[in-house]
C-alpha cells in the first residue's frame, strides 16, 4: 500500500496519467454523425469464387441496394492471359451495366487490385524479369485506360490499391517500386488529363503522406474487425478521430482534395476461404449488429464518400437462407 501512494504521488506517474486521459477523450471524442453518399466495391472474380453469377449479382446489387456509385478492377491476370493478347469482355460488361443502371465508377487498374491476393499479375509475366515485368505492367496499364478513357461513367481512374502497404501480400507482389507507380499516373494524365486519378491507402497501417499527395483523389481502408493468425476476432484500437486527424494534417501538408473512406469493410475477416466456412462462423465475425457499430464510427469519420465493402457476400448469404445483411442495406441508401 505504502509503495502503491508513493506511485501515485510520484510527479511523472502524474503527468503520465493525464496525458493518457486526454489522449483518450481527444481519441474517442464523440463526432457529429453525418449520412455519407454511400457506393460498393465489385469484383466479378470474387463473385466466381463464392459460386454466384457476376452479371446477376451485380444487376441486383444495383436494383435492390439502390447502389450509384461502384468501384469495379481491371484484373490483369484475367485480361491479359497471353502475353500480347488482351481480353476487356468480362469489364466490358460491367462497364455497360453501370451505364445501363446509371451508376458512376471509379475503375481501378494495376497489378494490386481490390481482393485477395492483392496482386493479380499473369502467370508469364511472373516468368520474366523485373525490368520486363514493369513494361509489361505499363502497357496494361496503357491499354487499359487508351480503351475506357471515352467512357462518361468512368468517373475516376484508381492506379494499384493500397501500394505503399507493402508489409503485406509480399509473396504475391514482389518489390516495390514507386518510380513506377509515377510511371502509371503519368500514362493516366497523359491519356485522359480531365478524369481524376485516385491513390488508397490503409486506414491502420498507414500515415498515408506517400499515396495523399500523388493522387487527385485519396482513399483510405476502413476496417473495424480484423482477424489474425493468433487472434480469431480483433477489434481494431482506431477510432473515428484517428482518420480526422490524420486528414486535417494530409490537408495542412499537401491541400485538401476529394477523400474517400474506399473500403469500409462489412464482411468477415477469415483466416480461410469463405466458401470454407460454416455460416454460423461467418456471421459470427461480421452480421447487422456489427455492421451498424461500423457504419456509426464511419459516420463519424468526416468523410462523405464512403464505399461498401462486402455486398457479394450479402447477397451469397441471402441466396444460402440468410437474408439479414442484404435486406438491411436495402435501406441504407434510401
Amino acid at each position: 500500500m505504502k509503495l502503491f501512494k508513493k506511485i501515485l504521488k510520484n510527479r511523472t506517474f502524474q503527468v503520465t496519467f493525464v496525458l493518457i486521459v486526454v489522449f483518450l477523450l481527444f481519441w474517442y471524442w464523440p463526432q457529429e454523425k453525418i449520412k455519407p453518399n454511400y457506393g460498393v466495391t465489385f469484383s466479378a472474380k470474387y463473385t466466381r469464387e463464392l459460386g454466384l453469377n457476376p452479371q446477376e449479382t451485380l444487376e441486383v446489387i444495383f436494383k435492390d441496394l439502390n447502389v450509384k456509385k461502384v468501384r469495379l478492377a481491371a484484373y490483369w491476370d484475367e485480361v491479359q492471359i497471353q502475353d500480347g493478347n488482351f481480353n476487356y469482355q468480362d469489364l466490358d460488361w460491367q462497364i455497360e451495366m453501370a451505364k445501363k443502371y446509371n451508376v458512376e465508377v471509379i475503375l481501378a487498374v494495376g497489378k494490386r487490385v481490390p481482393r485477395w491476393p492483392e496482386c493479380h499479375i499473369p502467370s508469364w509475366v511472373l516468368q520474366l524479369d523485373e525490368s520486363k515485368q514493369n513494361e509489361a505492367l505499363l502497357k496494361f496499364v496503357r491499354e487499359t485506360v487508351v480503351r475506357y478513357k471515352d467512357e462518361d461513367t468512368i468517373k475516376v481512374w484508381q492506379i494499384e490499391n493500397e501500394p505503399f502497404l507493402t508489409m503485406y501480400a509480399k509473396q504475391y507482389c514482389g518489390k516495390f517500386d514507386e518510380t513506377i507507380l509515377d510511371k502509371e499516373i503519368a500514362i493516366v494524365k497523359e491519356i485522359d488529363f480531365d478524369t481524376p486519378v485516385l491513390i488508397t491507402d490503409s486506414g491502420e497501417l498507414s500515415l498515408w503522406n506517400s499515396s495523399y499527395k500523388r493522387g487527385d483523389q485519396f482513399g483510405s481502408t476502413f476496417y473495424v474487425y480484423t482477424a489474425n493468425n493468433y487472434f480469431e476476432d480483433v477489434r481494431s484500437f482506431m477510432s473515428h478521430n484517428s482518420y480526422r486527424y490524420k486528414l486535417f494534417i494530409m490537408n495542412l501538408i499537401h491541400g485538401e482534395k476529394p477523400t474517400y473512406l474506399i473500403e469500409v469493410s462489412i464482411e468477415p475477416w477469415l483466416t480461410k476461404p469463405i466458401i470454407n466456412t460454416s455460416f454460423e462462423e461467418q456471421l459470427s465475425k461480421m452480421n447487422v449488429k456489427r455492421a451498424k457499430i461500423i457504419l456509426d464510427i464511419a459516420s463519424q469519420t468526416g468523410f462523405t464518400e464512403q464505399y461498401l465493402w462486402g455486398p457479394e457476400w450479402w447477397y451469397y448469404l441471402k441466396l444460402n437462407g440468410y437474408p439479414e445483411l442484404w435486406d438491411f442495406f436495402k435501406g441504407v441508401n434510401k
